[in-house]
């Protein structure tokens, strides 16, 4: 099995994006209107990806598999990463001249060699990795001997035993060595480092770097702040719209508001946000984000966003929106993908503004993806720094659930000073620890919850039991997980001062 220096790959596209029904098409795209009709009728629908033979050519069964209600509903990002990991796969096949109508067990073992294995291949992948694009490979092969295209699947499947003692039936090939995921996360003390130093331009003795020429520190600073004080994931916390955020009335410590269906997994939920991360917002609201905003209208860029949206009222159905050629309508807020809200605007007092919270320095809003590239560059300007801390962003989901369970499973069983009835009782009424954090990550049910952090807290409910430890504070939070959970590697603890 070999796979050539220069493979042919099969092409990635997307559909085109919906327009107004009265938007004109000019002459010169009429070309555009044919190929947006052919993709209609083929039942793909608006800015969604699928793939085409290297040569550009379709094929049919291939395209249907995008069009299929199987795959419709998916989620967005789940949509775009099946894409790419078929992508991958149909062109390995390519390469080996097998068509994929042929493929057989083998060329799946030949595959996983090549992706976890060949010291060919520059770029192997974990077994999770590879778990993924397994999946993918499932769903595209399963669905198309369901239709009858092929007579049976490639991807062989066996009944294995989880940790709980259900079974399941998932991919043969699927790697036994593949974690779900690998929790890392920041306590405290290492989350202020990278934060300050990263991303603010502090040096780690606190004092400000005289050639730091960082861009959008007040932005950048305001949404790690969110995601630290949230848990919520990168789409949903980059795709915030103004009107979703929460206002600091009364004095709850921590703040609740609504996310829609479309950017949270299909499933929209509430998510409670810490007092003074709502506090941070608001202030890069009336100061950068302000001067962005009054830029932008000045040179016009807010006219020539394609497909406009300006949201005219508020509906209980809704938001009431007005298209570029003014035709009004009614969208579902659960409806609003992330594309969607990059459109929407609003009426302000000097003209037309995003109706997303965040923005870049051109005044536009900002894509959610571009926020790896923020943290990218804070990861480098702490190792320029000599601060050991790097973050992503799901790492700050991490460090906000695990903060939670820590802190909730230390209040069950020490700090409340409740009898074991007591507990139980309590238990009854307001669920365990596992599903209070179950409900502020906004998992389906508590036992995702478990699979992912039990890890970390393994053991730490027995130590909870036999020592007397208190958590109050800061500095006491991060003594304690130093105690108790430095030796999985898996927590950032950051300089001790």
């Amino acid at each position: 099995m070999s796979v050539s220096q220069a493979p042919v790959l099969w092409r990635l596209g997307r559909s085109l994006p919906e327009r107004s029904a009265r938007a004109p098409l000019p002459e010169a795209l009429a070309l555009g209107q044919v190929v947006e009709e052919r993709e209609r009728r083929l039942g793909l629908l608006p800015d969604h990806p699928f793939l085409l033979r290297p040569d550009g050519s379709p094929d049919g069964d291939v395209l249907a598999f995008f069009a299929s209600s199987s795959f419709k509903l998916l989620s967005e990002q789940t949509r775009l990463s099946y894409a790419k990991d078929l992508r991958l796969f149909l062109s390995f096949l390519e390469s080996q001249g097998r068509p994929w109508r042929d493929c057989a067990p083998a060329d799946l073992l030949d595959f996983e060699f090549w992706r976890r294995r060949d010291v060919r291949n520059p770029r192997r992948v974990s077994g999770a990795k590879f778990g993924r694009e397994l999946a993918a490979c499932k769903k595209f092969f399963e669905w198309q001997q369901h239709r009858g295209v092929i007579t049976s699947s490639p991807v062989q499947t066996a009944t294995r035993a989880e940790g709980s003692g259900h079974e399941f039936g998932g991919a043969s090939l699927r790697p036994t060595d593949a974690r779900r995921v690998r929790v890392k996360w920041l306590t405290p003390n290492a989350f202020r480092q990278w934060r300050d130093v990263g991303l603010a331009g502090y040096r780690l003795d606190g004092v400000r770097d005289v050639s730091w020429r960082g861009r959008g520190d007040g932005r950048n600073v305001a949404f790690a702040n969110l995601l630290w004080a949230s848990g919520l994931r990168l789409r949903e916390a980059g795709t915030l719209l103004l009107s979703e955020l929460p206002t600091r009335e009364g004095d709850a410590r921590f703040l609740r508001a609504h996310i829609g269906d479309a950017v949270a997994k299909g499933r929209g939920r509430d998510f409670w946000v810490s007092r003074e991360a709502v506090a941070d917002i608001d202030a890069y609201v009336l100061s950068s984000r302000s001067a962005a905003v009054r830029r932008a209208q000045r040179e016009g860029r807010y006219d020539s966003v394609p497909r406009r949206l300006v949201i005219v009222d508020h509906a209980s159905s809704g938001l009431v929106v007005r298209d570029v050629m003014g035709e009004i309508k009614t969208v579902a807020r659960d409806h609003l993908s992330a594309g969607d809200r990059v459109r929407l605007f609003v009426e302000g007092e000097d003209g037309l503004e995003p109706a997303m919270l965040f923005v870049g320095e051109s005044g536009l809003p900002m894509q959610y993806p571009s926020w790896e590239a923020v943290f990218a560059t804070a990861n480098r300007r702490c190792a320029s720094q000599a601060v050991p801390v790097s973050c992503y962003p799901h790492m700050l989901r991490h460090s906000f659930a695990l903060r939670m369970l820590v802190t909730l499973l230390h209040a069950f069983d020490r700090r409340l000073g409740l009898t074991a009835d007591e507990r139980r009782e309590y238990r009854l009424m307001f669920g365990d620890p596992w599903t209070l954090v179950q409900t502020l990550l906004g998992h389906t049910n508590p036992q995702t919850t478990r699979d992912i952090y039990l890890e970390p807290v393994s053991g730490l409910q027995v130590d909870l039991f036999l020592n007397d430890d208190g958590i109050d504070e800061d500095g006491s939070f991060n003594e304690f997980v130093k105690r108790h959970l430095s030796a999985t590697g898996l927590v950032n603890f950051g300089i001790v001062n």
